[in-house]
This record gives structure tokens, sequence and C-alpha cells, in this order.
């Protein structure tokens, strides 16, 4: 009890002795970290490099656990104190070269990308998305998100929601 006391004390000393979100976003340029869901499926890693105080740029490599995933996306921020909306849009690529597994997730991928239930020659998905989101970003450099994404697969333009979670670290 007495260490959730001193975190609670110590992150409202931070905010009260911190900058501003536009000048906290340009020293701490570079982020790190991980997400769960979205563009990159089940699990996957992303790097985040803020721009300017509104715009940041985020790419990332994950997984589906039976397939592989990679994403390149663009933020807006409608800068907050420290909690920011956005906007985003992205490209992201789901892809196997063959897996034995038969149910594949998530629904969205299976139920509207994917035409046959056999993946063991693989399959190869390109999106394009939108995206609205909200990230809280601490005067430390800890920064949680969470993001809604209307998917289009390109070509056919099938399309579907997702959504996703996401943690990263700025220095």
């Amino acid at each position: 009890m007495k260490i959730w006391l001193c975190l609670v004390v110590l992150s409202t000393l931070a905010f009260s002795a911190s900058e501003n979100l536009e000048e906290i976003k340009m020293k701490k340029r570079f982020g790190i970290g991980f997400s769960a869901a979205g563009p990159l499926s089940v699990l996957g890693i992303e790097a985040d490099i803020n721009l300017t105080e509104n715009i940041s740029v985020s790419g990332g490599i994950g997984t589906g656990l039976d397939y592989s995933t990679l994403m390149l996306k663009a933020k807006y921020f409608l800068l907050g104190e420290q909690v920011s909306p956005y906007f985003a849009a992205g490209v992201a690529r789901w892809w196997t070269d063959g897996t034995k597994e038969k149910s594949i997730g998530p629904s969205v991928l299976s139920n509207k990308f994917l035409e046959s239930g056999d993946y063991s020659k693989g399959f190869n998905v390109w999106m394009v998305y939108p995206a609205i989101g909200v990230q809280f970003l601490h005067p430390l450099g800890f920064s949680v998100y969470a993001e809604a994404q209307y998917l289009f697969k390109l070509f056919n333009f099938s399309s579907g929601t997702y959504a996703g979670l996401g943690v990263y670290w700025y220095f």
C-alpha cells in the first residue's frame, strides 16, 4: 500500500512541476513500445517519432501467432493537457508462407479479408486504414494509447473494423 501511495504522490508532483505537452513532445521525440491488437494484429513492437508537437510517425512489426505483420502510420494530435485525441492514417501487411492452422484470428481477417479456409499455401493481405485514438503522455515519457481502425483490404476494398491498445516509453 505504501508503494502505491508513493507512486501517486510522485506522479502528482511530476504533473504539477512539468512542462506543457508541446515541450514534452519536443524534448522526448523518440518512443519505443508494444501494442496488442490493432494493425499489428495480436502483438507487436513499435517505434514512434514526434516530428512536431502535433505530428508523429510510427512503424512496427508483429505477429498474429500464425502469421507476420508490419505497419506504418502517421498521426495528427489535437493537443490537450496530458491526454490528446488523434487522427491517423496507415498501411499494414499481414502475411504467411503457409500454416497448418485452420482457424486464423482476428475475425476481421478470416471473415472479411481471406477467401478460403485453407491457409497452407499462405496469404498476403495489404491494408490501408484511417484511425482515431487517444494518447495519455506522462511528463516522464510513459505513454498509453487506445485506437480504433477501419481497415480496407487493397485491390478489392473489403473492409472491417478493429481496435488496439499500446504503450510507449519516450526518451
